[in-house]
Order: C-alpha cells, then sequence, then structure tokens
C-alpha cells in the first residue's frame, strides 16, 4: 500500500511540474489543426530552423520517388534517370556527395551489380510540401532483401528521404537500419 501511495504522489508531482513548465515555455508551438481547435504544446528542444507548417504533398512525387527506386532495382538506370535532376545530394551510411545526374547515375551503376536478387518490401511512403511550397519531400519506409555476389543473403530496414523540386530528385537522404545476426 505505501509503494502504490509513493507511486501516485510522484506521479502527480511528475504532472504538477510538467503544467507548469509548459505554462512558463516561451517555445511553445501550435499543433495542426482547425483554428479553433489548436493547441499549444511546449517542445523540450527548440529547433534549429522555424517550423515549416508541413502539409499533405503529391502522390506525384511520391511516385517519382518510388519509380527511382523500382528502376535501380530492375536495372532500368534510362528510367532512373529521368527521375533525377541536373545534380543531387546524396547522403548515404558515411557517404556525403553532391553530384551531377551522370555521376549519380555511374555510382547507382556501380553499386546495383553487387546486389544479387534485389527485392523491395514497401511499409509505407509520406509526401509533405511546406507552407510556403518552397520545400517538397517523400520520405519512404522500406526493407531491401539482397543477396551479395558469394550469394550470402542479408537485408536492411532503410527510410527514404527525398527532395522534389520541379517532378525530380534533388536530393536522396538515406537512413538504414541493419538488423541483428541470429543467434545459431
Amino acid at each position: 500500500m505505501m509503494k502504490q501511495l509513493m507511486v501516485f504522489c510522484c506521479l502527480a508531482l511528475l504532472l504538477a511540474s510538467c503544467k507548469d513548465d509548459a505554462k512558463k515555455d516561451d517555445t511553445a508551438v501550435t499543433t495542426s489543426g482547425s483554428e479553433s481547435n489548436a493547441t499549444q504544446v511546449a517542445l523540450p528542444y527548440e529547433l534549429a530552423t522555424p517550423y515549416r507548417n508541413w502539409q499533405w504533398g503529391s502522390k506525384e512525387n511520391a511516385a517519382i520517388a518510388m519509380t527511382a527506386l523500382k528502376s535501380f532495382t530492375d536495372k532500368d538506370f534510362e528510367a532512373l534517370a529521368n527521375t533525377l535532376g541536373d545534380s543531387i545530394e546524396i547522403t548515404l551510411d558515411q557517404y556525403h556527395e553532391k553530384m551531377s545526374r551522370d555521376s549519380a547515375l555511374s555510382m547507382f551503376k556501380a553499386i546495383r551489380p553487387t546486389m544479387n536478387e534485389l527485392t523491395i518490401t514497401m511499409y509505407d511512403y509520406e509526401s509533405v510540401i511546406s507552407e510556403d511550397k518552397k520545400d517538397e519531400w517523400v520520405t519512404l519506409w522500406y526493407k531491401q532483401v539482397w543477396k551479395d555476389q558469394a550469394g550470402k543473403a542479408d537485408s536492411l530496414n532503410i527510410i527514404d528521404d527525398v527532395k522534389i523540386q520541379n517532378g525530380k530528385m534533388i536530393e536522396l537522404d538515406e537512413k538504414i537500419q541493419r538488423f541483428p545476426v541470429k543467434k545459431s
């Protein structure tokens, strides 16, 4: 009984302190929703750049990002070239470079043969556009499975953030999650 009372008191103090902090915080932001239903939420960190009030973007942009991925998977580099801007900034695991479309295609052509039987399982996607309509991004969440040149299978969970401008990819920022090695 004493432990339950102590836990209850700690929870009450925690909730009370959170409410006081929210009242004092000048960095509160309005959550999305109608004007009459807007609420203030205190964020524990200040944003490096102001919030852009992201809104739903177009499915066409999602199609561009997925077409680029499908073209890479299918080794259709002509179709991949059609999705890329004149230059593209690419950020991968331990790699970052801004390059021309031709250089990006050369890189993708060099990487693709290292993956045999490449398959993609798409989990989800989201297309957004900033309120000022200056930035459009698509995020893809998927699993990639392949076999290396020796026939060993491997896989990754991947999140791609793709910046689209004038119907072309101008930035690819990829984050990966490696799966734990199975215990034998």
